[in-house]
């Protein structure tokens, strides 16, 4: 789907947008399954104690790994960048690697929640936080479009200044 916009604001815009509603999505459900944790009304017995000992060596290695594969399919998608190309084509391939990205913090976020569900172990609160935290850190600015997808100093220019893009 491409994405349609006109300067890099609207860009900005409509970028943060889609990731804050990844966010959001798994939010939602983190936060009544704390509270019902937090309150005592769920008590899941699904899992034995060697279950759930195992289920936490997976999901962390499962939350690590996704971040790393967030960021390496990140890196890997603006690996294409060529100074050459126009600054929309640019944009465009900012947007598919950070979408790409959060899709994979995404899946990371889904795998603490089903810890959380199956267990109810505050442990699954930290790796939920370490989710966050790579959400946070990546989020897209326009200093970081600018550094990220290494603009010349005209492009950046264009960019700070919320011109029309053609």
């Amino acid at each position: 789907m491409p994405l349609k916009f006109s300067n890099s604001q609207e860009f900005l815009s409509k970028l943060q947008q889609y990731i804050n509603i990844l966010i959001a999505i798994p939010m939602m459900a983190f936060i009544v399954l704390f509270l019902k944790i937090e309150n005592r009304t769920y008590h899941p017995e699904i899992l034995n104690e060697d279950m759930t000992f195992y289920l936490r060596i997976i999901s962390l290695i499962g939350v690590l790994v996704m971040v790393g594969l967030g960021w390496y399919a990140f890196k890997k998608g603006i690996s294409s960048l060529n100074t050459s190309m126009a600054i929309r084509n640019k944009l465009e391939l900012f947007y598919s690697a950070s979408m790409t990205r959060s899709y994979y913090f995404e899946a990371a976020t889904f795998l603490t929640l089903i810890g959380l569900a199956l267990t109810a172990e505050q442990l699954y609160v930290g790796f939920y936080t370490i989710c966050l935290v790579a959400f946070s850190i990546t989020y897209p600015t326009i200093y970081r479009i600018n550094s990220q997808l290494r603009l010349n100093k005209e492009e950046r220019g264009l960019i700070i200044s919320r011109k029309k893009i053609k």
